[in-house]
């Protein structure tokens, strides 16, 4: 489960990268499940903004949500990550669509009315669907797009050293 990203790395390339990458594998796998989940409750919850004028800017949202947690995912733990956070996003939704004993629902999937837009009827569908499409997509994209770059060195701190005269250049001449 070792990430192209993260494996044969010196200490000092692994510190370069986020926080979350810098652990072993078990730790970014589960950190892919705990971002799946909590990225599954987000667009859980703002997939139907807008809903109800036929304007799916909470869908649109919801989609990015996802897509940029699932992008992270591939990043610190490849497709192995990704697998783990399809699931747990997915099973967030699965969890939340079951219909309580009581008759109520949480998230209104598929129905038909004359008087309620067709995209606030629909909206579930296209939230789920389209959820599993996109990380789905990732595990076919090439792997140099979920590549970390370490950051460059910056001159500008060496440049100011040498001007305040306390680089070790400036002091020894």
């Amino acid at each position: 489960m070792t990430s192209p990203a993260v494996s044969a790395k010196t200490a000092a390339q692994k510190a370069d990268l986020p926080w979350s990458y810098q652990y072993n594998a078990w730790i970014r796998a589960l950190i892919c499940i705990v971002t799946g989940i909590a990225a599954g409750v987000c667009g859980t919850l703002v997939h139907r903004l807008g809903a109800q004028y036929n304007v799916p800017i909470g869908l649109i949202l919801a989609l990015l949500i996802i897509g940029i947690s699932a992008w992270s995912a591939r990043a610190r733990s490849g497709v192995v990550g990704l697998g783990l956070h399809l699931i747990a996003s997915s099973g967030v939704i699965a969890v939340a669509s079951i219909t309580a004993t009581s008759g109520d629902i949480l998230l209104p999937m598929g129905f038909y009315s004359s008087n309620i837009p067709f995209f606030s009827q629909n909206a579930f569908w296209f939230w789920f669907f389209g959820m599993i499409v996109i990380q789905f997509v990732m595990v076919f994209l090439p792997r140099s797009w979920f590549i970390i770059p370490a950051p460059k060195k910056r001159l500008v701190s060496h440049c100011n050293a040498a001007v305040d005269g306390t680089s070790d250049e400036v002091a020894q001449s």
